[in-house]
């Protein structure tokens, strides 16, 4: 749990130095050296940018939770053959892999969390839904199901079915986070 205060801590500042450091006035100087400031519209498009790029730092902030999610797919897979061919970092490897395995729904709810502000937040910086943003839909949408077959394994980790149409889900999810991200 200290790990995870500490990844909200982390957050939480890098969101409020994005927020402190967003110029909204560019100061330029012309060749009579004279100051001017550049208005780049309306106030509202200042704020409008700030709304974007604080969405943005949700959207990548997404990205590396949901690998952070995802390292125990790997982890899992591998776990045999590093045991058996790097003994020296088998205690490494199985706390990481424990670690991961004891808190990966934890960090699958602030995934889909982080990827509903990101929606909200770009929603209401743009005020509309365009196409980068239905293929975002796609993937949460994705994801969640992901999550309710995810949720359902928790509770019946024998059921090897449940297992494989979460991952499968994931997997189509993540392909598709990739679209959106091309596509943005």
């Amino acid at each position: 749990m200290k790990f995870f205060k500490l990844l909200l801590i982390s957050l939480l500042a890098t969101f409020t130095i994005n927020f402190v450091t967003i110029e909204s006035n560019t100061v330029s100087a012309d060749d009579d050296f004279e100051e001017k400031y550049e208005h780049h519209g309306e106030e509202g498009d200042s704020v409008t940018e700030k709304y974007e790029d604080i969405g943005k730092l949700v959207g990548w902030s997404t990205v590396i939770v949901l690998g952070a999610a995802g390292v125990i797919f790997p982890m899992r897979r591998t776990s045999k053959w590093a045991i058996k061919n790097i003994p020296e970092l088998k205690s490494i490897f199985i706390s990481i892999s424990k670690f991961f395995g004891k808190y990966h729904l934890f960090i699958g709810i602030i995934a889909l969390a982080l990827s509903i502000s990101h929606g909200m937040i770009i929603y209401i910086s743009e005020g509309e839904l365009e196409t980068e943003g239905i293929i975002g839909l796609i993937a949460f949408s994705f994801m969640l199901i992901a999550g309710v077959f995810g949720t359902l394994l928790f509770k019946n980790k024998k059921m090897k079915n449940l297992r494989i149409t979460h991952t499968l889900l994931i997997g189509f999810a993540l392909f598709i986070v990739f679209v959106h991200i091309i596509a943005s």
